[in-house]
C-alpha cells in the first residue's frame, strides 16, 4: 500500500478513535452521575426546601394562634366574670375581646392559604421523589447493558490503537512529517475527478501523475491537505 493510502487508512482510524473515546467517556459519565438523576436529585432538593419552609410557616401560625386563642379566652372570661364593673372598663375590654376575635379570624383564614400551600409543596414533593425513583430505576435496568457497551467499545479501541500503531509504523519517516505537520482537519483529502474532495480545487495534471505513481507525498496546492485517490 503507498504511504498516501496508508495515511488515509490511518486518518480514518483516528477519527474513529475520536468517536469510540467520545462514546466512552459519555458511557462513563452516566454510569457515574446520570445527568437526568442529578436533575431531579436538584429537583428533589428544591421541592424539600420548599415543603420544609411551608411546613415550618405553618408551624408557626399554629402556635402564634393557640397563644392568641389562650389570650382572647382568658380575656373573655375576665369580662364575663362580673368583677370588672366600671361601665368604661367593661367598654374597654368588650372592644378589646372583639379586635382578638377580629385578629385571631384572620389568623385562621391566614392558616387556611398555609395549609393549601403545605399540601401543594407536599404534592410537588411527591411527584418530585416519584420522578427521581423512576429515573434511578431505569437507570439500574440500562447499567447492566451499558457496561456491556462500555466493554465492546473499550476492546475496540484497543484494537484499533494496535492498527494505528502498525499503520504508523509501515510508514516513512517523510510521510509521518507531511501527516504530522498538518493543520487542518482532515489532514488528509481524496481526489475525485481530479478534485481535491476537501475544498473542491482542481488537482494539476503533474499532481495527477505523481498522484498514480503514488510514491510521494503530493499536497493540495490550494488547501495544502494530503492527498490520494480515491
Amino acid at each position: 500500500m503507498k504511504p498516501a493510502q496508508l495515511l488515509l487508512q490511518y486518518q480514518r482510524l483516528a477519527d474513529r478513535e475520536r468517536v469510540l473515546r467520545d462514546s466512552i467517556e459519555r458511557i462513563e459519565s452516566r454510569l457515574h452521575s446520570d445527568p437526568e438523576v442529578v436533575r431531579l436529585e436538584e429537583i428533589v432538593e428544591a421541592a424539600r426546601a420548599v415543603q420544609q419552609a411551608a411546613t415550618a410557616r405553618l408551624g408557626d401560625s399554629d402556635r402564634a394562634r393557640e397563644d392568641h386563642r389562650s389570650k382572647l379566652r382568658t380575656r373573655e372570661r375576665e369580662l364575663m366574670s362580673g368583677r370588672i364593673r366600671n361601665p368604661t372598663e367593661l367598654m374597654q375590654m368588650s372592644e378589646e375581646v372583639q379586635h382578638m376575635k377580629a385578629r385571631f379570624a384572620e389568623e385562621e383564614d391566614a392558616e387556611l392559604q398555609l395549609m393549601e400551600d403545605a399540601e401543594v409543596a407536599d404534592e410537588a414533593m411527591r411527584i418530585a421523589t416519584a420522578e427521581l425513583d423512576a429515573a434511578r430505576a431505569r437507570l439500574a435496568e440500562e447499567t447492566p447493558a451499558l457496561q456491556d457497551e462500555l466493554e465492546s467499545l473499550r476492546l475496540e479501541l484497543a484494537e484499533l490503537e494496535a492498527d494505528k500503531q502498525r499503520i504508523w509504523a509501515e510508514l516513512p519517516p517523510a510521510a509521518q512529517t507531511a501527516y504530522s505537520r498538518q493543520r487542518v482537519h482532515p489532514a488528509v483529502a481524496e481526489v475525485l475527478n481530479s478534485q481535491c474532495t476537501a475544498c473542491r480545487v482542481t488537482v494539476t495534471s503533474s499532481g495527477m501523475q505523481l498522484l498514480r505513481k503514488g510514491d510521494e507525498i503530493v499536497h493540495c496546492e490550494n488547501c495544502g491537505r494530503i492527498l490520494v485517490l480515491a
